[in-house]
C-alpha cells in the first residue's frame, strides 16, 4: 500500500482521496455494507462448512487474526478498489471494474476452488461498491466481514 500511496503523492502529486482514501458517499456506503453483510452471511455459512473451506480456513483462528487481517486488507483494498479502480476509471470508465477484478481473482489462485471462482464476480461487486461510493473503505468492510465470518464458520466457532 505504501508504494502506490507514495507514487500518488510524489509522482502524481495528487491527493490520496482521489484514489478512494476517503469516506466518499458514506450514506450509500454504510447501506451497501450492511446489506452485503446480511445477504452474504447465509451464503458464507453454507460455503464455510464445506470440507475445502474448512481445510483452508479452520486453522487460521487466532487471537491476532482481526488486527493482522485488517492491516493486510486495508492495503489490499486500497490497491484494488482505490488505486486501480479510480486510476483506471479516468481512462476506461466503468470498464475499470473488470480491469481490477481480473488481477484480484488471480490473487486468489491456490485458495479453495469455490472461492477462487467466485472472486471474479466478487471483485467486480467490490469494485462497483468502490466506484459507487468513491471509497475503498466499504469494500474493505465487506471483504473483512467475509474473511472473518468464513474463518469462524470453517473453524466451527459459529457452526
Amino acid at each position: 500500500m505504501l508504494v502506490p500511496l507514495l507514487i500518488t503523492l510524489v509522482l502524481f502529486r495528487e491527493s490520496p482521496a482521489r484514489y478512494g482514501f476517503t469516506f466518499g458517499d458514506w450514506k450509500a456506503g454504510l447501506t451497501i455494507t450492511l446489506s452485503a453483510w446480511l445477504l452474504l452471511a447465509p451464503v458464507l455459512y453454507c460455503a464455510g462448512r464445506s470440507p475445502a473451506m474448512r481445510a483452508y480456513y479452520a486453522w487460521q483462528l487466532d487471537s491476532a487474526l482481526p488486527l493482522w487481517l485488517a492491516i493486510e486488507m486495508i492495503a489490499w483494498e486500497y490497491i484494488f478498489r482505490g488505486w486501480l479502480i479510480q486510476g483506471y476509471g479516468r481512462q476506461f470508465g466503468a470498464s475499470a471494474l473488470w480491469l481490477q477484478a481480473v488481477p484480484f481473482a488471480l490473487a486468489h489462485l491456490g485458495k479453495p476452488a469455490l472461492e477462487t471462482l467466485s472472486t471474479i464476480f466478487g471483485g467486480f461487486a467490490f469494485g462497483w461498491v468502490a466506484w459507487r461510493t468513491r471509497s475503498f473503505i466499504y469494500p474493505f468492510l465487506i471483504h473483512y466481514f467475509v474473511y472473518i465470518f468464513t474463518v469462524l464458520i470453517a473453524s466451527g466457532v459459529l457452526g
